[in-house]
């Protein structure tokens, strides 16, 4: 990653400031992770499913921006840890739904901690109110998806 006193007068695109963001984020939150013998990958699969328990796991994949056969890896691979437990869903007897174990849960909620940490050097760096900065990112996620027709 270029080091932070090069990039004071950058004018890359939009998506270049993203990639960045995305790269310092995994380079942060990677240590904890590897703390709890989980992926980056994985982690964002049980951060998923920890705000939308019953989840069906294709609509995971979807949201996390995986294929559903690598997430079918990583989801095997979180129940085989007793991160994860998959319930048959009853109105599709070919799909599961998915929730945490308290296991799981106790990981997550630990890394929520972290995240809170993260979120707050940026806003503190950026003089700017999370809620305010979480709403220009919502408009900007919802114009990108507009654009897509999504």
């Amino acid at each position: 990653m270029q080091k932070i006193k090069d990039m004071d007068n950058m004018s890359y695109y939009l998506n270049c400031y993203i990639l960045i963001l995305n790269k310092a984020h995994q380079a942060f939150i990677n240590p904890y992770l590897k703390e709890k013998g989980i992926s980056y990958n994985q982690y964002g699969l049980i951060l998923h499913i920890y705000h939308d328990e019953g989840s069906i796991q294709g609509n995971i994949a979807s949201a996390c921006g995986t294929d559903k056969c690598g997430a079918s890896r990583s989801l095997r691979i979180l129940e085989d840890k007793k991160l994860i437990i998959k319930k048959i869903d009853e109105n599709n007897r070919r799909s599961y739904k998915l929730f945490l174990t308290e296991k799981g849960k106790k990981i997550v909620e630990d890394m929520i901690e972290k995240e809170i940490q993260w979120e707050d050097h940026i806003c503190e760096k950026m003089n700017i109110e999370k809620e305010e900065l979480f709403k220009m990112l919502n408009k900007a996620c919802i114009s990108s998806l507009e654009l897509i027709n999504i």
